[in-house]
């Protein structure tokens, strides 16, 4: 079996619990995401490491921006279909 991804885990995760979108500023669920992943906490180091996964996975979230306090925020769209490459459970 092949060693699965944070951005796998994520889109597992966010599918299970009926969430379309995570990004910037959901402290909390990218948190949530970490644990489920097996990774550990290192403060607003977690929520940027899952958010860059995320960035590296096109094939399972569609990129997206919104205008934040402090600039553009990254947002992320989970893709559902059958363009998703199936994942080894």
């Amino acid at each position: 079996m092949a060693r699965r991804t944070i951005a796998q885990f994520a889109h597992e995760y966010l599918i299970e619990k009926g969430f379309d979108i995570v990004g910037y500023g959901d402290t909390h669920l990218l948190h949530e995401i970490a644990d489920y992943s097996g990774r550990e906490h290192n403060s607003w180091k977690t929520e940027m490491n899952i958010l860059n996964a995320l960035e590296r996975a096109p094939a399972l979230f569609e990129k997206h921006y919104f205008r934040a306090n402090r600039g553009l925020a990254r947002v992320f769209k989970v893709k559902h279909g059958e363009s998703i490459p199936q994942l080894d459970r």
